[in-house]
């Protein structure tokens, strides 16, 4: 029986039947050890399974709380941790870990509630934190209960972030408080089977109300005979003082075991708070039979308690209190003895460099050669415990062992994937001092390359690749990469030398390395792009992707290929197949934890935007907008971000929120196009056509041609019609010059659409408009549409009104669809300068709430949602991204004013019936 917790079970029911109703919550348990967390949790979920939910119980353990998500991913079945596949051999494990484990997460909650647990919340590695406030933003989304219990203090800097996030979005906290005397009575009660004499309550009550320093009391003087049964249960005569503190209780419970069952908790508690008898067995060095009296009287005497099919310290304190028995001198050599008892039993890597990294001081002489044999696989899991183990193996083998130089290079390259680049070049370069070696010279100066070239210094990169070209024992693969990357670092430096990467692909084919062969061919793309050959340019990246393949170190570059691919697609129209680039660069990206999530993100708002997938296309800005501070060295990610963002924002006249993205610190005063687009719109929606064409006019300056060249098109229609608005001709003239000339280099439809637009406008031609517009229709650029009829409806006003009238209305639908209030203020206002007015002026104000408040997008992502599709079931069906599509079912149920997915299915069928 649970004594003095009824309001927080009652809560617990309540819980459990909302989320049988399919609304999910979150809840903090709080308080200090002892005071009854856990078995709080326990009685408040027993009859979970029962109401149909799945339970999943974490614990997260200090010994392994460097692992990411390993807290999360033991609440798993074997299958479930197999879906979540390998960790990947590049980019960020713990990105790709948590993406994973919340796509996972998902696809449980569409197949029953869920209710996931996670015990002592304060041990848990950063990952699982991370992952925990993730998912207590998507419970208003899903079928899920997430239970976590804490310990107030001490408290590290993550969780007291985790906690401030968790209570902003409505986590229910509860704090323990201790029993009241009447509360520890009856609790002392039911522990001794019969009421107690006034006497032992108040020893009792000397422990604070904690009921596990009652519960070790009350046991200790049972079973030491101190208390005497005569109708009611007393204390003897004599006995007057209680154990000073709940260490002092547990310790004298612990110093009633026999020799036997302390044999075997010494092992115990150096494998953590949960193990496993094999995993006892390899490091007690007995077999499970052998183990099976200690095993058993442990669990009599309420140390260990069994947990599925593992084996666990029935509260950490007991584990601390046998552990802190062990002299500290001690503990390093036992750990390391440990993890080589698990390395001669085949045990996993991650728990057997969880022994080591608890251990300090002199390194056992086997460990060097198995850091060589396994630091690549550590770091594929746990980078930063490869660091440190890493880190102590360089610094206590003397520097003429042979592995000294050897784990100094791997230290290098996983300092670099951790994104320290400024030590992984300082080891990179102590390396290449000492060794001779051929590969590993080669080897690191690759890699300090790729530091160079991280912190934008080429020309010290170049320096390094022309040395490493010069070197006559330079090994052919990386001669051919050597000379690929050399091509890019010359770009990188504004030096064009198309035949350089012609010759570089010739190597890389005779060296048959396919990094080589990538990055050559994508260095050719560039040379086609350059060319005013984007088909060439999409041939090359193509073929790149062909050769790279899913060779896992070549992730980066498949990422980089996939979002030129996108964006050579969505130049050439073919939309189909854009969709489905873009939704495999996200999927890559989100599988592996590249660092290039922000890039990919933020080319998904671009190709979005151009569609007319306005709101995807902010959501996608918002997802890049957090992985920002990863991206500081990439100045115009900033500027792409918060530039979509107030363009978007300029369009749907919110005057506010475009102030706030064009005053932002990092983009204030850019000339990033989206960014002046922004602008030149913010000025004409605020009465100052000067003032925009001034800002449109900057992108004619022959010193910023070439940086606008590829993509003129875009806007050259748009700083015409201002010119000629303004009677500027020459600006007009000039605009529509250049706008040409792109079409002239490279015929493709969209470049002639826009030019035959400009001429059009510059010589009042409607007809060459219509003629633009209907390219525009065709190929689905519902914003060019819209502003092609609006200039036409203008042109043919005088000749022709009925038809002006028909094409603004158009042109007006076309804006409408996007949500484009401000663009059809601008219509309605110059058509009616020229006498064409629609029936009805301005926009439709949309409702705030209800279904009519929906945009299109939400409204299919509803209906989805309704016919019971999880979100990366609609992310799959729509190209879309699982956090996309968990954006849109945010502000689904907030429109709708629903709780759950439920209620939209709900309130849909209403609707519908």
């Amino acid at each position: 029986m649970l004594v003095g917790r009824a309001a927080e079970l009652d809560l617990f029911r309540a819980l459990l039947r909302d989320l049988v109703a399919g609304r999910g919550r979150s809840v903090l348990v709080e308080g200090e050890p002892g005071i009854g967390k856990s078995a709080l949790v326990n009685a408040g979920l027993v009859l979970a399974a029962t109401l149909g939910c799945r339970v999943l119980w974490a614990a997260a353990d200090e010994l392994v709380s460097r692992f990411p998500l390993q807290a999360l991913r033991d609440a798993l079945t074997p299958a479930e941790r197999e879906s979540l596949g390998p960790c990947p051999a590049v980019g960020d494990p713990v990105t790709a870990g948590v993406e994973r484990f919340l796509a996972l997460a998902d696809q449980l909650c569409a197949d029953s509630p869920v209710v996931l647990v996670l015990d002592d919340l304060h041990w848990a590695d950063d990952a699982s934190l991370l992952t925990w406030g993730r998912l207590s933003r998507a419970v208003d989304q899903v079928p899920l209960l997430l239970v976590a219990t804490c310990r107030p203090v001490p408290r590290r800097a993550q969780i007291a972030e985790l906690r401030r996030t968790l209570t902003t979005h409505g986590t229910t906290v509860m704090r323990l408080r201790a029993l009241p005397d009447q509360q520890v009575d009856e609790l002392v009660d039911d522990l001794v089977g019969a009421p107690s004499g006034p006497r032992l309550r108040a020893m009792a009550r000397q422990a604070g109300g904690n009921p596990l320093f009652v519960r070790e009391l009350v046991d200790a003087l049972v079973r030491e005979q101190h208390v005497e049964r005569d109708g009611f249960v007393e204390l003897a005569a004599g006995i007057d003082r209680a154990p000073a503190s709940l260490g002092t209780a547990i310790a004298d419970r612990l110093a009633f075991l026999s020799d036997a069952t302390t044999r075997v908790l010494r092992p115990a508690v150096l494998l953590g708070n949960e193990f496993s008898l094999a995993d006892l067995a390899a490091v007690s060095g007995h077999a499970p039979p052998e183990l099976a009296d200690g095993v058993e009287e442990a669990m009599s005497a309420g140390v260990l308690a069994e947990r599925g099919d593992r084996l666990a310290f029935r509260h950490p304190l007991i584990r601390h209190a046998l552990y802190a028995a062990i002299p500290e001198m001690l503990r390093s050599a036992l750990h390391q003895d440990a993890a080589h008892a698990l390395v001669r039993a085949n045990g996993p890597v991650e728990r057997i460099s969880a022994q080591l990294t608890a251990a300090r001081g002199e390194m056992a002489d086997w460990v060097p050669q198995w850091l060589a044999e396994h630091s690549t696989a550590l770091t594929q899991r746990a980078s930063p415990v490869a660091e440190r183990l890493l880190t102590w193996a360089v610094a206590r083998i003397p520097p003429d062992d042979p592995l000294h130089d050897e784990l100094k290079a791997r230290l290098a390259i996983t300092a670099f994937l951790l994104g320290n680049g400024e030590l992984s070049e300082r080891l990179a370069r102590q390396v290449l001092a000492r060794t001779r070696d051929p590969e590993m010279v080669a080897k690191m100066r690759w890699t300090v390359v790729g530091c160079l070239h991280r912190s934008r210094r080429f020309c010290d990169a170049r320096e390094m690749v022309e040395v490493a070209l010069r070197d006559p024992e330079l090994p052919p693969l990386w001669e051919a990469r050597l000379l690929a990357i050399s091509v890019r670092l010359r770009r990188s430096g504004r030096r064009f030398d198309d035949s350089a990467a012609e010759k570089a692909l010739t190597q890389a084919e005779l060296a048959d390395d396919p990094v080589a062969i990538g990055y050559a061919l994508h260095e050719i793309s560039l040379v086609r792009l350059r060319q005013r050959d984007t088909a060439g340019a999409l041939r090359a990246v193509r073929r790149a992707l062909r050769a790279v393949g899913d060779n896992p170190y070549t992730t980066d570059l498949r990422q980089t290929l996939l979002i030129d691919q996108t964006a050579f697609l969505a130049q050439l129209d073919s939309w189909d197949e854009v969709r489905r680039s873009v939704r495999e660069a996200i999927e890559l990206a989100e599988h592996t934890g590249t660092p290039r999530l922000c890039h990919v993100y933020t080319n998904a708002a671009d190709i979005w935007f151009a569609m007319g997938q306005w709101d995807d296309a902010l959501a996608a800005s918002d997802v890049a907008a957090e992985h920002l501070p990863a991206a500081d060295s990439w100045p115009e990610l900033w500027e792409r971000v918060y530039g979509m963002k107030a363009l978007i924002a300029g369009h749907r006249d919110d005057v506010a929120s475009v102030e706030a993205d064009l005053n932002r610190p990092k983009v204030r005063g850019s000339d990033s196009i989206l960014l002046v687009r922004a602008r030149a719109m913010a000025e004409e929606r605020a009465g100052r056509p000067e003032g925009a064409l001034a800002v449109l006019r900057e992108t004619l300056d022959p010193n910023r041609v070439e940086k606008y060249q590829y993509l003129r098109h875009r806007w050259s229609p748009q700083l015409v019609r201002l010119a000629m608005e303004l009677g500027d001709l020459d600006t007009a003239r000039r605009a529509s010059d250049l706008c040409e000339y792109e079409a002239e280099a490279e015929p493709i439809p969209v470049k002639t659409a826009a030019a035959r637009w400009c001429r059009g406008l510059l010589v009042g031609d409607w007809a060459a408009l219509l003629e633009a517009a209907e390219y525009f229709r065709t190929a689905g650029r519902p914003l060019e549409l819209g502003h092609c009829l609006e200039d036409a409806a203008v042109l043919m006003a005088y000749e022709d009104r009925p038809t002006a009238l028909r094409t603004l209305t158009e042109a007006v639908d076309a804006y409408l669809s996007l949500g484009a209030t401000w663009d059809v203020m601008r219509a309605d206002s110059r058509a009616r300068r020229h006498g064409v007015r629609r029936g009805r002026r301005g926009p439709r104000n949309r409702p705030s709430t209800g279904w009519d408040a929906l945009t299109v997008t939400e409204s299919k992502v509803a209906t989805l949602v309704a016919d019971g599709l999880s979100n990366p079931d609609i992310a799959a069906l729509m190209f879309l991204s699982r956090r996309t599509v968990q954006t849109h079912v945010s502000h689904i149920l907030a429109k709708l004013g629903a709780q759950s997915r439920v209620e939209i299915a709900r309130l849909s069928g209403e609707r519908s019936g």
